[in-house]
């Protein structure tokens, strides 16, 4: 099974739930794949025209935010460049029966394997699985940390935007930076590293294939409108390198599957 964008007929194929469990028209919940610039690509869910769920960028192995979608037994998935048309395809195990549905209920999408011994379907994967999958659940420049006593924490360098929100548990008006950024000759900042992050959304990014991450750092700091950067492809050696410039959005810390990023 595949969907995907293609840009140069305007088309871009989804998969739209059904508004109720009889009634087969489409419904406002939706699963597909935005493509930003040429080069990226990420899978979104939406409710109408909101974004409620962002799986994270592919970076030539997995999607970096779905943990769930490490490589397996039971199906490989990938993003492919065809053209003028970009596509996110799986293929499976021809000894395995599985189906994607989009549940406009419990606003989710699912991923179900047919267990023949039971004669019924088991979950085997969903999102969102938790509160910190739902997109920018802690603002522009928040970091969620499931298993903490408060999920929101702003990044380093960053302070809530409103402290009396903050301490409401109302983190929508995320964080912002502390102190100015110092790009200046001298004694100017330099990019601390998060490990196992779900690298942010790609709207305010850039990406650059024939640089690698020594490069991007050096325009970074050099630039004080770049706030972070991270490899863009980490098959192999490695290889690309995204540039954030702006507010930095729903990004998550994961167990499995996240990458580094440099803020």
């Amino acid at each position: 099974m595949e969907f995907g964008w293609d840009s140069r007929r305007g088309l871009n194929w989804k998969l739209s739930a059904w508004k109720n469990w009889d009634d087969p028209c489409p419904g406002d919940f939706s699963f597909g794949v935005e493509v930003e610039h040429d080069s990226f690509a990420e899978a979104y869910a939406h409710k109408g025209t909101t974004t409620y769920y962002r799986t994270g960028q592919w970076n030539g192995i997995v999607v970096s935010g779905a943990q769930d979608l490490t490589p397996n037994q039971l199906f490989d998935s990938h993003f492919f460049y065809i053209g003028n048309s970009l596509n996110y395809r799986y293929r499976k195990n021809n000894s395995v029966i599985t189906i994607i549905v989009v549940n406009q209920t419990k606003s989710k999408c699912e991923r179900l394997v047919w267990m023949e011994g039971d004669q019924s379907w088991w979950s085997y994967v969903y999102a969102p699985r938790d509160d910190s999958d739902k997109y920018g659940l802690c603002g522009a420049n928040g970091n969620c940390v499931i298993g903490e006593n408060v999920a929101c924490q702003c990044l380093e360098g960053f302070k809530p935007k409103s402290r009396s929100n903050w301490e409401l548990r109302d983190w929508s008006d995320g964080c912002i930076h502390k102190n100015p950024l110092n790009c200046q000759d001298g004694d100017k900042d330099d990019f601390g590293k998060l490990d196992g992050i779900k690298i942010p959304d790609n709207r305010n990014a850039l990406f650059n294939d024939s640089m690698n991450p020594m490069e991007c750092r050096i325009i970074c700091l050099n630039d004080c409108s770049c706030v972070a950067y991270s490899n863009g492809d980490i098959s192999g050696e490695g290889k690309g390198c995204r540039i954030w410039y702006g507010d930095l959005m729903d990004i998550r810390q994961i167990s499995e599957g996240g990458q580094e990023l440099y803020i």
